[in-house]
């Protein structure tokens, strides 16, 4: 809707003469705010790409937040005071100036996802890529991942969280403003008040859950509305210029100093380690209200941020936030590791160049001057083309991010081998069988009508050989029941882990069901000779004993090495020239061997004490005298570094079958 009435913020200034109602909405431009975004961007690429250089440089979105709230709030006063408000205009306006960057680089993810991106990752990609169309990312990365964490480096859209946090905040900071106009209440308390909620809602939660803290919009909004309310506060001075005492010439510099101290500081002393935002977004924040305070004439803002190169780069900072990520996001993920220093400096100079070529030749176009059918024809392009980025991103996800792509057809089975295969129904069928309800609780069973003969208990290194120990047991008519666990050991303190609580629930349920001969253990917890150790030694052998004494036979199974790489780079991605493809794609044995030293010695002993124990090796499916090989035959035997694939699970399951039979007598 659209205001008729004008109500304005104090005695109404005489009008400037041929200024047009819309050009009066906008505040005269600013060059050191276009700075102060350039020092923003920068610290967000720096801290991306050279972590190690410029530890709190991620503190650069808090930066944006602030000048976001300042201008369109400016924004906001100035057509209320016109009485041109209209939800329809501010909107439009919104689309116009997010909307065709963001699809343009939409767009480009797709594309090269298209060709190089395996299924899993292309699902990934388009799940992602409906939470950026949507300006939901920020819920959508909320329930998967910390910001800081490992993972959060293969996700290319993940600094869409950000935008997704700001255009929530525009849905109803103008309705809160309108609102307090019509009323009649002073827009500054509304911020205020607002304002202080939301950081209340931040310091308390982020002890609480720091994941929710990071990317909840109540508990950020607070930054927005610092930059509202300066901007209020600067409307309700130029509304009574005479009002007040006047402040020191000295004031401008004191604001611009202490702002870029405040700045400077969290930059060196934030880390990606420190529980954020909490208080210490104050540092960011604050420091960027300071210097937007000062205002443009500060010898700080006028010859340091007001400079021609940093207001250039301010210019291209929401082209370049964009582009940047996914460049280094997709060089991580097809380099299987950190890229190397050359190639992420060679993918901020491409972010440059990207984003100089949309603001020129996408951006400035569609911002020029139009008819008001052409801006509307405009923006209604821009809504179902953004749209149909969300549908295809859904269809991507629910299609399993169409594995029939010709680009990776020759790779399609080592693909495969890369996705976790689960029998969700068997899971579910064993679980109703033993009554298990929560999801602490797994297990799986051969055949979920017949009782047990064979019990496999372990974490999801025993998982990741269910299939083959089911397919040998199956075979000589016995019947597998696989028990999920943590640590599967005796006695041990759970300290408040549900899962190590279910795990003594297994063990019993293991010892005492009568139809359960044999017992193997496979978990990726090995003995150390260290004393902090000893404890799972002990809680071991304990389980041991208790096991032998009910006459239940034994077998321990050795884990299968550990790799120091991702087993992706041993595939090759289509047209993608990648300096980390593996070959070969193995560990050398004598890394695996210094892996498992001590837990030799200990398994020596034990098996010394408790001579009636079978003990398998795994690792020696995958190992020759020279290398551990991740790969056989061509085929991927891990899925990650350290879970053997379905391929792998047979193959070892395989091995498996001739041990035993070369047991017989």
């Amino acid at each position: 809707m659209k205001l008729e009435k004008q109500i304005p913020l104090a005695d109404p200034p005489a009008p400037a003469a041929h200024t047009s109602p819309h050009a009066a909405a906008h505040p005269a431009y600013r060059p050191d705010i276009d700075g102060l975004r350039a020092v923003a961007v920068l610290s967000v690429l720096l801290f991306h790409a050279f972590p190690a250089w410029l530890r709190g440089g991620f503190i650069g979105v808090d930066v944006f937040f602030v000048i976001s709230g300042f201008l369109i709030t400016g924004i906001l006063l100035r057509e209320l005071e016109q009485g041109s408000f209209s939800f329809a205009g501010f909107y439009a306006r919104r689309i116009r100036r997010i909307f065709p960057a963001l699809l343009l680089v939409l767009a480009a993810c797709l594309a090269f996802g298209w060709m190089a991106l395996f299924p899993d990752e292309y699902q990934q990609l388009g799940k992602h890529v409906v939470g950026g169309a949507s300006f939901a990312a920020n819920f959508f990365y909320w329930a998967q991942v910390g910001y800081f964490d490992t993972a959060a480096e293969t996700k290319p859209l993940l600094h869409l969280w950000s935008l997704g946090i700001e255009e929530q905040f525009y849905i109803l900071w103008p309705v809160f403003l309108l609102l307090a106009w019509r009323r009649r209440i002073d827009p500054l308390l509304v911020a205020a008040g607002l304002g202080l909620a939301s950081f209340a809602l931040n310091l308390g939660g982020i002890g609480h859950d720091a994941s929710a803290t990071f990317y909840s919009p109540a508990s950020r909004a607070w930054e927005l509305l610092l930059g509202a309310g300066l901007a209020c506060l600067q409307a309700k001075r130029a509304g009574r210029p005479a009002a007040g005492p006047r402040l020191p010439a000295w004031t401008p510099a004191l604001l611009s100093w202490s702002g870029a101290l405040l700045l400077a500081a969290g930059l060196a002393l934030i880390t990606r380690h420190d529980p954020f935002p909490g208080w210490r977004a104050l540092l960011p924040a604050g420091g960027a209200l300071l210097l937007i305070a000062a205002g443009p004439q500060a010898w700080l803002n006028r010859h340091v941020l007001a400079n021609r190169l940093l207001v250039w780069i301010g210019l291209l900072s929401y082209p370049l936030y964009l582009w940047h990520w996914p460049l280094l996001s997709f060089a991580q993920i097809v380099e299987s590791r950190e890229p190397a220093p050359a190639i992420r400096a060679g993918a901020l100079l491409a972010a440059l160049l990207l984003a100089w070529l949309t603001w020129r030749v996408l951006e400035r176009p569609l911002r020029a001057a139009a008819t008001r059918a052409e801006a509307r024809a405009r923006v209604a392009v821009l809504a179902l083309l953004m749209l149909g980025m969300a549908a295809f991103g859904g269809y991507l996800y629910l299609n399993d991010g169409l594995p029939t792509r010709k680009p990776i057809e020759d790779s399609v089975a080592n693909q495969k081998a890369l996705v976790l295969v689960e029998d969700r129904a068997n899971a579910e069928a064993c679980k109703k069988r033993y009554g298990f309800d929560s999801m602490y609780e797994y297990c799986l069973l051969g055949d979920p009508a017949k009782d047990p003969t064979v019990a496999l208990v372990g974490d999801s290194h025993a998982y990741h050989v269910v299939a083959g120990l089911t397919r040998y047991y199956g075979g000589i008519g016995e019947n597998l029941l696989m028990l999920g666990t943590r640590h599967p050991y005796w006695g041990l303190d759970p300290q408040g882990d549900p899962y190590q609580q279910a795990t003594q629930q297994m063990l019993e349920l293991a010892l005492a069901t009568p139809s359960v001969k044999t017992v193997v253990f496979s978990t990726h917890l090995r003995f150390y000779t260290v004393p902090e150790q000893k404890v799972y030694v002990d809680a071991a052998r304990e389980t041991f004993r208790r096991l032998l004494a009910a006459g239940k036979q034994v077998i321990f199974m050795h884990d299968v090495p550990l790799l120091g790489f991702d087993p992706r780079s041993c595939i090759k991605r289509a047209g993608v020239a990648s300096s980390a493809t593996r070959v070969p794609c193995a560990i050398p044995r004598a890394e695996w061997d210094a892996q498992m030293a001590q837990h030799r010695e200990i398994a020596a002993r034990l098996a010394a004490e408790f001579p009636q124990i079978a003990w398998f090796d795994a690792g020696k499916v995958l190992c020759d005298k020279d290398q551990c090989h991740a790969m056989v035959d061509g085929r991927l035997m891990y899925r990650d570094n350290n879970h053997l694939s379905h391929e792998g699970d047979l193959l070892v399951g395989q091995r498996f079958a001739e041990w035993m039979r070369s047991r017989q007598p």
